[in-house]
């Protein structure tokens, strides 16, 4: 019996050590924390709901997708890039590459040209911001790092996209 109970006091001492305490999360729904702050003093303007709250969020976001056979920028890629131009006029020694691509439908000389109109579209957002040509490469990959083993829409509208590169010498 003795053993029994020890293995029953044992176990709930287990238990009581995995039990979560609550998290004071008070400071994510203040208006004025001084994320929300870096983030309005980044853009310019509030949060647009998007869950990107904090400046360091919008840096690590460097994707942006397109429609299919589109190069035309959706809007709600405004912030994003306001926050990356920001970044590169505080910083003007940093250069960053525009990566155009595409999904694997198409031939591939459509694809690469393509990927460099998209690639131009968010250059010229970035411009519109502010940045100098000097700080911007656009190079197109087209489809060569296309998902070619998942014909899944899915795979597609990941495979449309322009990654943002920094590090460029």
């Amino acid at each position: 019996m003795n053993k029994h109970t020890l293995t029953i006091a044992a176990l709930a001492l287990f238990l009581a050590a995995c039990k979560s305490t609550p998290t004071n999360l008070s400071h994510t729904a203040n208006p004025t924390s001084k994320q929300e702050v870096a983030a309005e003093h980044a853009v310019g303007e509030k949060d647009d709901g998007r869950g990107y709250k904090v400046y360091g969020a919008y840096l690590s976001n460097r994707q942006i997708y397109f429609d299919y056979d589109k190069d035309t920028l959706d809007p709600k890629y405004k912030n994003l890039i306001a926050v990356h131009a920001k970044y590169l006029l505080n910083h003007p020694q940093s250069k960053i590459s525009l990566q155009g691509h595409s999904d694997e439908r198409g031939k591939a000389g459509y694809n690469k040209d393509l990927g460099l109109r998209r690639a131009v579209a968010v250059k010229n957002a970035f411009n519109a911001e502010g940045v100098k040509n000097a700080q911007l490469e656009t190079i197109s990959y087209g489809n060569e790092f296309a998902s070619q083993d998942c014909p899944d829409e899915h795979c597609h509208k990941i495979d449309r996209r322009v990654d943002i590169n920094y590090g460029v010498k």
